[in-house]
This record gives structure tokens, C-alpha cells and sequence, in this order.
């Protein structure tokens, strides 16, 4: 018995026996990257949030507390401190390596004349925190409210400081985590392999039932290949794609059908 097939779009027409069938065609690829996985991770600035250190104010707030202690130097004096801070930063980075915002600026109190006690390098991190402004990109809390009730979710995010863990409080979204990795917890940044093992111990999840969504192709796309895990680039940038990641959306939003 002969049949006509047509293609429509992404779907079929089949015409037999005088009638019409319309069937979907299934991204069996799609399937394929989804089967068994039970847990996903979150890169955190540009995935989950967008945001910046208000650079002015956060170096005005920190003046000001300095003079409260004692500091009577000019801001250059400081300027020359942090830039050696940054250097020490940048050379650890190089190594994929990361310094606690904290440590750092136990250096530049040392440079400046003023003992570091802790209760004054927590105040300098609070400052560091209250400068920084965070946006929850559109739909992020919708998002992981549903993918939290059929997988198990991470946030593994590159910091100095804790503003990823204040922000993901700050909006109500810890809820939804079973658990948040920085890479000033570990002093080890993406795409280094150990902070995603790391984190999918603490998920209890081994690497192939695992997938991780981020901007970077090389902090988030490589570095989670490296260990095993599938991969959603999330293509908000030119970037030019010179890693392969296993799927490519536009959105957060696209998650919601891409993880059903």
C-alpha cells in the first residue's frame, strides 16, 4: 500500500488511505544528552544574575572606614596597595587559583599601617558586598522552582567574595539548592576539574548524570567536560564558538522544555 510523506517544518504529513497524519519528529540527539541525568549546576554571574562592583562607591565607603581607623594617607597610598593585590590576584588566576577577598586585603591593611583584625577585614568584606549591584536575570526563580522538584541543583560560581551566596539569599533562591560552591570556598577556580568534583560530591551525583548550564564556554563549557558532565551553553554573547557544548539556548527560560 503506497503513502505520500511530506516535511513540514520540524514535523511530518503522511497521507494514506485518503487520510492525513501529522507526526513530530523527535530530536533523538536531545533524548540521548538528557538520558539519566539527576543533577544540574549553575554557573552563577552572567547565568543566573548579572552584576558589577560599583568600583566609586565601594573604594569611597572603604576611605572613609580606613579614616575611622586611623588611615591618613592619600588615596594613591591605597591605589598602590590594591594593585599589588591585584597582581598577587591575577598571577593565582593564571593557575586557575583563587584568593578570598578577605586575604587579600589582610596584604593591603599590612601595606597601609593598619593591623588586620578580623572584625575589620569582615567590615571591608561587607562594604565589598554592599557595592556590588546584582539583576536576577528574567525568569530564574520560576526556573529552578521547577526544575528543583526532579533534580538535584548546585550553583558553582568564580568569587573573591560571597556576594553569589548573599545574592542567591537576598532573592529567596537557596531554597532551591542543595548546594552552592564558590571558588573562594576552595581556593581553586573554573575550569579547573576539582571545584566540579568538588561540587557534585556534595550532590552525591557522579559525572554523567550530571549537566552544567553557564555563558563561558571555556570556565563553564570545557571545564565541565573535563570531568564528564553534559553541557547547556547559554549563547547571550558573540563569543565565538570554539567549544562544543552539548546544547545551545538563547534563555534561562528554555530550561523549563529542555529538562521536562
Amino acid at each position: 500500500m503506497k503513502y505520500l510523506r511530506t516535511k513540514i517544518g520540524e514535523n511530518w504529513e503522511i497521507r494514506y488511505l485518503g487520510l492525513n497524519f501529522h507526526i513530530q519528529e523527535v530530536d533523538t540527539s536531545l533524548e540521548q544528552t538528557m538520558k539519566g541525568i539527576r543533577g544540574v549546576t549553575f554557573d552563577f554571574g552572567g547565568t543566573l544574575a548579572q552584576g558589577e562592583l560599583d568600583k566609586n562607591r565601594f573604594t569611597d565607603r572603604l576611605l572613609v572606614y580606613l579614616r575611622s581607623l586611623g588611615f591618613s594617607g592619600r588615596e594613591a597610598q591605597l591605589r598602590q596597595a590594591r594593585n599589588g593585590m591585584l597582581e598577587r590576584l591575577m598571577r593565582a588566576r593564571a593557575r586557575n587559583r583563587e584568593i578570598r577577598l578577605e586575604d587579600l586585603y589582610q596584604g593591603v591593611l599590612f601595606e597601609i599601617g593598619i593591623h588586620p583584625e578580623p572584625d575589620v577585614i569582615d567590615h571591608i568584606h561587607q562594604l565589598y558586598i554592599g557595592s556590588f549591584e546584582v539583576e536576577l536575570v528574567p525568569g530564574v526563580g520560576e526556573v529552578l522552582e521547577f526544575l528543583s522538584a526532579e533534580y538535584r541543583l548546585a550553583v558553582v560560581s568564580n568569587a573573591i567574595s560571597d556576594v553569589p551566596r548573599y545574592a542567591l539569599k537576598r532573592f529567596d533562591l537557596e531554597k532551591y539548592l542543595n548546594t552552592v560552591t564558590i571558588s573562594r570556598d576552595i581556593g581553586i577556580r573554573k575550569p579547573d576539574p576539582e571545584i566540579f568534583r568538588f561540587t557534585l560530591a556534595n550532590l552525591a551525583i557522579e559525572s554523567n548524570k550530571a549537566i552544567h548550564v553557564g555563558d563561558s564556554l571555556e570556565d563553564d563549557i570545557q571545564g565541565a567536560r573535563n570531568v564528564g558532565m553534559r553541557t547547556i551553553w547559554i549563547a547571550n554573547s558573540d563569543e565565538e564558538i570554539s567549544i562544543q557544548p552539548d546544547y545551545t539556548i538563547y534563555s534561562l527560560a528554555e530550561l523549563t522544555s529542555l529538562l521536562r
